[in-house]
């Protein structure tokens, strides 16, 4: 190694990197991209340390960074949200970094990082406008960042024509998959360990949507119609299965209502989603917003054909590699007509899946960190 390489290397070991996010204690899409990120910055020399009021040691371990616990304000309510951003400011006040990351909590003057568009999600979602939505106005409005990080293409328009962000300002940076998990290696014995985990027998075609939860949001129940649909047009044995939560509420009752209460089943999420990915035939992940969709990758590289809907931030890279199917309507014929297609040629649905592992090898991890390493050039 040269003496400029020892140098440099040297030079990014004494630096160091403060990230704030509210909680690291369960498996959220913005938790998954902390750790991804976490991994990313250490790997390239540098000393991490997350700042949150909750964790999982489990998961920090997986980070590789160190751990500042803040102090959580005992009572619910927006106060708690502005309580957090205080106790990152007081934090900082102590303690030099030579690079902040904010996860969309509070304000940075170097790197905001947002997962959710929270008042995009109203307008297509309803229901009661988040708490958060206040906090995320003020600090992306406020343009304190020299940087903003979205998600996805979607998301990058949102922000712009919503706050106004400059060009300039902001980037796009997908999200990365580990492929070491998530590969079409062992799938015959891992498809049989998944059908276990599911309960569900192996001579039978199953098709699934996987979300870490809000089931409204990743539109459940038109999956369950979906699933009545295709079941009415199908002579193939099937069952479905959702992957969030298993008490699913109304949407259980909505199954159970349409007669497929003993088709389709409802589970929490696994630590072992990789098996679950195998365990299906066809993902189907008709998202009525998902700013990425991290899960649809990592099915992808799994080999496992999906069929997304347009709003899922992870279909731009669909399109882009021309990795079939994106759809951008929720008319139930054309989603049942999709995935009969995919399922009823073998051939074809070989070359899908050959397609999609290979557009989650192009985003793996290890392909994703020379594009983190440009970006955080900027910074330090």
């Amino acid at each position: 190694m040269s003496v400029e390489m020892l140098n440099s290397r040297s030079e990014q070991e004494s630096k160091s990197v403060a990230i704030a996010i509210r909680q690291i204690k369960r498996r959220t899409g913005a938790v998954r991209n902390v750790v991804e990120q976490a991994q990313y910055l250490k790997q390239l020399g540098y000393s991490v340390v997350i700042l949150a009021e909750k964790k999982s040691d489990d998961i920090l371990a997986e980070s590789g960074a160190r751990f500042v616990q803040l102090r959580r304000w005992p009572f619910k309510g927006f106060f708690r949200r502005r309580w957090f951003q205080k106790s990152v400011e007081h934090w900082r006040k102590k303690n030099a970094v030579e690079l902040f990351i904010s996860h969309g909590d509070c304000s940075s003057d170097d790197l905001l990082v947002m997962h959710n568009c929270v008042r995009l999600h109203q307008d297509l979602c309803g229901g009661e406008l988040a708490e958060v939505a206040k906090i995320h106005d003020d600090v992306i409005a406020a343009s304190r960042y020299k940087m903003l990080i979205a998600n996805s293409e979607l998301m990058k328009s949102d922000f712009q024509q919503r706050y106004g962000v400059s060009r300039e300002k902001i980037h796009v940076f997908y999200q990365g998959v580990d492929t070491l998990m998530f590969n079409s290696m062992n799938h015959a014995e891992k498809r049989k360990e998944g059908r276990r985990l599911l309960g569900l027998d192996d001579d039978i075609t199953v098709l699934g949507l996987v979300t870490s939860g809000d089931l409204e949001k990743r539109n459940v129940e038109f999956f369950i119609r979906f699933a009545q649909a295709f079941n009415e047009h199908s002579s193939q044995s099937t069952r479905f299965v959702v992957i969030g939560n298993s008490k699913a509420g109304y949407l259980k009752q909505l199954s159970s209502d349409l007669g497929l209460a003993d088709l389709i089943s409802f589970h929490d999420p696994v630590a072992n989603v990789d098996r679950v990915f195998h365990a299906l035939d066809l993902h189907i992940f008709p998202a009525k917003l998902e700013e990425f969709g991290r899960v649809v990758l990592e099915g992808l590289a799994c080999g496992i054909p999906s069929l997304v809907s347009n709003m899922v931030g992870a279909s731009e890279l669909m399109v882009e590699n021309s990795v079939s199917f994106v759809i951008s309507d929720y008319d139930l014929q054309e989603w049942v007509n999709n995935a009969s297609a995919i399922l009823s040629d073998q051939k074809y649905y070989n070359e899908v899946a050959v397609a999609s592992e290979a557009l989650g090898e192009k985003y793996a991890m290890h392909n994703q960190l020379p594009k983190m390493e440009e970006l955080l050039k900027q910074f330090i």
